[in-house]
């Protein structure tokens, strides 16, 4: 059984009661995944969200515009470095867009995922455990795109004093 402290830890289950935290535990497979295996891949479809319970592992995506031509490690751009107990892939609960980076452990790593189908019975059977996942998810994604916000206004002013306009 997965340790409820290590939840407990992690904002996605902030809010939860060690009740709630014991079937959200209850409801996660784990899977050990070896270092350079990807959890999952840049345009793949996934409705789970996975959390990285030991280890460390890097978020990339390709650079250029074809995003389905074949992976080439030399055109992949790492954006995030993960380190345990972290949580990624939310947006698989809530939509099915495809996945918009590929997430590979770093070195040998322990992943607990929880399925769109698993989080909706969860919900379903207990209203606010629901409610404060999605609102923990939400949170979430707001300070995410308020970051890449400020990074595009640096990007958009960088750009335009590189091209001479002020």
């Amino acid at each position: 059984m997965i340790e409820i402290g290590l939840l407990r830890r992690m904002p996605l289950f902030g809010g939860l009661s060690d009740d709630q935290l014991r079937e959200v535990a209850a409801a996660l497979r784990g899977r050990v995944v070896p270092a350079g295996t990807a959890v999952f891949r840049e345009g793949e479809k996934s409705t789970s969200v996975y959390i990285l319970a030991r280890g460390s592992a890097g978020t990339s995506k390709r650079l250029g515009l074809a995003i389905r031509a074949p992976v080439d490690a030399a055109r992949q751009k790492t954006l995030v470095r993960l380190v345990a107990p972290q949580f990624f892939g939310e947006v698989g609960l809530l939509s099915e867009l495809e996945r918009a980076a590929t997430v590979t452990p770093e070195s040998e790593g322990e992943i607990l995922a929880l399925s769109r189908e698993d989080f909706e019975r969860l919900a379903a059977h207990d209203s606010q455990l629901g409610y404060q996942m999605l609102r923990n998810i939400a949170a979430v994604l707001v300070d995410r795109l308020r970051r890449t916000d400020l990074d595009v206004v640096k990007l958009t002013a960088a750009l335009s004093l590189a091209l001479g306009n002020r």
